[in-house]
């Protein structure tokens, strides 16, 4: 049973230091202490939104994945059928619309087959006006969302918000008429997600953002 625990264990946490490894998996008997720790992130003292704390175990030091993650900034997943674990970026795009994904205010957000926002082979794309918004929710499976955005009738800026934190994680100013790729880093996005609002610089014109169908997470 402590065999089988500390397999599991491991399979949470990411070990400090390279040694050690392999003789804590094959150690009949693992002890354990929750490790009180207090972090310096770039040189400045640092308070991490995860709440696990790290563990020694047979004198190596481990750290939960989420900590890891929220530190560096760097997607870590495990798959548990292939028994593998994934550092950064996917290789395959997953379009937006393959997550959860929340239209807010009506015909302020949604999405439209109209004729003047879509080109090409966008058949449907999702529009934003002032007074609308729609949220994100990547859920901490992937590390960067790629917005492929475009404003009618007027530029104004975006903004990008981290609904579980509040802060604004992205704000860029667009131009009329012209797509712009915006990517993000979506790592410890989880929870209540992330939301893109546009601000027009002239609210009397209509504006309008576009965000292509061409938009993904990766």
């Amino acid at each position: 049973m402590r065999f089988k625990k500390a397999g599991l264990l491991l399979m949470a946490f990411l070990m400090v230091g390279g040694t050690g490894a392999y003789a804590a998996t094959k150690s009949k008997t693992v002890q354990a202490t929750v490790s009180n720790l207090k972090y310096v992130l770039n040189g400045s003292n640092w308070t991490p939104q995860s709440k696990t704390q790290p563990v020694v175990i047979n004198g190596q030091t481990y750290i939960p994945v989420s900590l890891a993650k929220e530190a560096t900034n760097t997607n870590i997943t495990v798959d548990s059928k292939s028994g593998k674990m994934s550092f950064g970026e996917k290789l395959t795009k997953t379009p937006l619309d393959k997550e959860k994904m929340i239209y807010h205010t009506g015909n302020y957000a949604a999405l439209t087959r109209d004729a003047k926002y879509t080109e090409g082979k966008n058949k449907e794309v999702s529009l934003i006006n002032n007074l609308g918004f729609i949220e994100y929710f990547p859920d901490g499976k992937y590390q960067t969302m790629i917005l492929d955005l475009k404003l009618f009738d007027g530029s104004g800026k975006i903004i990008l918000k981290d609904l579980e934190t509040g802060n604004q994680v992205q704000t860029l100013f667009l131009e009329e008429g012209k797509i712009e790729q915006v990517e993000v880093n979506v790592t410890n996005i989880t929870g209540k997600g992330i939301r893109l609002t546009m601000e027009a610089e002239n609210y009397s014109k209509g504006t309008a953002l576009v965000v292509l169908p061409t938009s993904h997470y990766k």
